[in-house]
């Protein structure tokens, strides 16, 4: 498609290169992330509604519905589950050979991971530069101050970003993750996606989604749109299924739940761990055959499940990597680290067993965990019964929803919540030893020097997970 737009973009990357690094798309970033949760006074730019405001930002970019369309998107919506089956939907397209795009929040170590092509992030000089061309355009009417924070929000910021990014790469197959919800979310500019999936529905968010399975499931199926297929996740609660199948129904969107993965005969593995992992790996499947049904086949609604799974298929799923979601690194000959961000108790449930049946009998155990202001009574009340751990660490951690930035620095508030945390696993699992940890760091050197043979599981937040995986990623090269 264009050798010369290629070329401009070779030419324009080198000459944003010379006068903004990597850094100064850092201290941009931040400048867009809230520091407080008070409402600003009076109207704001950001007050916005995501379908305005993303109208805004694709008309002063220049991106037109032709575009988006040609993106050919797989829109995935759900509260457990969409990045695992965003990256094999990725992983198996990629083994068709196919140039592949993947939107994914949140990052875990670098912003540039939420922006992948061909399975890999897009490097920090090519995010610096559709970076600094969605700044630039949003910015061109208001002041240059660095101050001035363009009309828009932090994820509505990173989702045009992408688009951006993905319209300038000639791809052939874009995979987009919602970042909350769906009816409302950012990423619902999208006109006309090839395919929509849902993944389990859990109660998340509630303060924003609603409080019971069938509000949430029906933010989650608000990415359903007219004629445009929409598969759904077995294994979902029957409160959920009911509202997935109501509201898709309602949107006119041919619909079909997934089998069990079980289901598809042969040999295939899926190469994330937990058993959880099955029902992605079904939606995943079956999003992917659909798409390479109407998009390669000419095929005009949604094929039959299950199929013969091609070597194409079982490559993609035993070569998909997902890193915070039950990873596990030998960290040397003493200590393993397990870690998963579960951050709602029904996922906590599935962490703790992957590490029940992952962990060796004979090794010591323990607990490292850090949660959200969440209800931190129900996720802690997934460990009542649980006795395999000798001791529970409770730290804050590096990383902020305010900053894009790292920080060593704990704030008193912060310690204050650790230590909430601390207590009500005191008061509920009395039987094992609980201590408040003065920082992660800290945690992650006493663990690391350890004489006995460890295996220690990381829980309760993706901000967790990637700063421990930032930590042992740092110890490695040091």
């Amino acid at each position: 498609k264009a050798t010369v737009s290629v070329l401009y973009w070779s030419f324009f990357r080198t000459m944003a290169s010379r006068s903004r690094d990597f850094s100064k798309v850092l201290e941009a970033i931040d400048s867009l992330i809230p520091k407080t949760s008070a409402k600003p006074l009076g109207p704001s730019p950001a007050q916005m509604s995501n379908a305005d405001a993303m109208a805004f930002g694709m008309k002063k970019l220049g991106i037109t519905e032709k575009q988006l369309k040609e993106l050919n998107v797989i829109h995935i919506a759900g509260t457990k589950g969409k990045g695992s089956t965003a990256s094999m939907c990725e992983s198996i397209l990629r083994h068709h050979g196919l140039k592949t795009a993947m939107f994914t929040s949140p990052h875990l170590i670098s912003v540039t991971e939420r922006v992948r092509i061909n399975g890999m992030p897009v490097s920090e000089e090519t995010f610096a530069t559709h970076f600094w061309s969605v700044w630039d355009k949003l910015r061109e009417d208001e002041s240059s101050e660095m101050e001035e924070v363009p009309k828009t929000t932090f994820f509505r910021f990173m989702t045009l970003v992408a688009l951006h990014c993905f319209t300038h790469e000639d791809i052939d197959v874009a995979v987009i993750e919602v970042g909350m919800g769906g009816r409302l979310d950012a990423t619902n500019s999208i006109p006309a996606p090839v395919v929509c999936g849902i993944t389990h529905i859990g109660l998340d968010h509630v303060e924003v989604l609603g409080n019971t399975l069938s509000l949430i499931a029906a933010e989650k199926a608000g990415i359903c749109k007219k004629d445009i297929p929409c598969l759904i996740a077995p294994g979902q609660h029957p409160e959920a299924q009911e509202q997935l199948v109501t509201s898709a129904t309602k949107a006119g969107a041919p619909h079909v739940t997934c089998p069990s993965f079980s289901e598809y005969s042969g040999d295939a593995k899926v190469g994330l761990e937990g058993v959880h992992q099955l029902d992605n790996a079904s939606l995943a499947v079956g999003l992917c055959h659909t798409w390479l049904q109407l998009k390669k086949e000419g095929k005009s609604s949604i094929p039959s499940f299950p199929f013969t799974l091609t070597d194409a298929f079982k490559s993609g799923l035993a070569e998909t990597r997902w890193d915070g979601r039950c990873q596990t690194i030998q960290v040397n000959d003493k200590l393993r680290v397990m870690i998963d961000g579960a951050h709602t108790d029904q996922s906590m449930k599935v962490a703790v067993n992957w590490f029940r049946e992952k962990a060796a009998p004979e090794r010591e155990k323990r607990l490292v965990f850090f949660c959200q202001q969440r209800d931190v009574e129900q996720l802690l009340s997934v460990f009542k019964d649980v006795s395999i751990f000798k001791k529970a660490h409770f730290t804050p951690l590096l990383s902020s929803k305010g900053s894009i930035h790292a920080s060593n620095v704990v704030s008193s508030e912060a310690l204050e919540w650790v230590q909430k945390q601390c207590d009500v696993w005191k008061a509920m699992v009395p039987s094992v030893e609980a201590v408040v940890c003065s920082s992660l760091p800290s945690v992650i050197d006493e663990l690391s020097n350890t004489t006995e043979e460890m295996d220690v599981l990381f829980t309760g937040s993706l901000y967790l997970a990637g700063d421990v995986l930032k930590a042992f990623k740092s110890k490695a090269t040091a």
